[in-house]
């Protein structure tokens, strides 16, 4: 293949369209893959859906935890004690007024 410098406008539009075609061959042949992959990880889902059912299992469901703190200001605003401790009570323990203790739900 000649260096782009020396190429004229005309080999260059066919270089252009042939490099175009390729592209879009390439695109074409990995959307056709992944549809490929994509189908496989359903019917394999779907699979361990029925293996499960036969076997009489259901997946777990998530419990409801009580609540273990309050936010007294908006008493909508609660914590489980799990995750991430909520933005309203770390800002409330770091002024150092309160303490964990006294967001406690009886």
């Amino acid at each position: 293949m000649k260096a782009i410098n020396s190429m004229t406008l005309t080999e260059l539009l066919k270089a252009k369209t042939k490099l175009e075609s390729a592209i879009f061959q390439r695109l074409d042949a990995e959307r056709r893959e992944l549809s490929k992959a994509m189908t496989r990880i359903e019917s394999q889902g779907a699979r361990n859906a029925k293996r499960m059912k036969s076997l009489g299992r259901k997946p777990r469901k998530a419990r409801k935890l009580p609540i273990r703190f309050r936010n007294p200001e908006n008493p909508s605003e609660t914590w489980a004690g799990r995750g991430l401790r909520p933005r309203w009570l770390v800002a409330a323990l770091k002024s150092r007024k309160k303490k964990l203790a006294d967001f406690a739900v009886e």
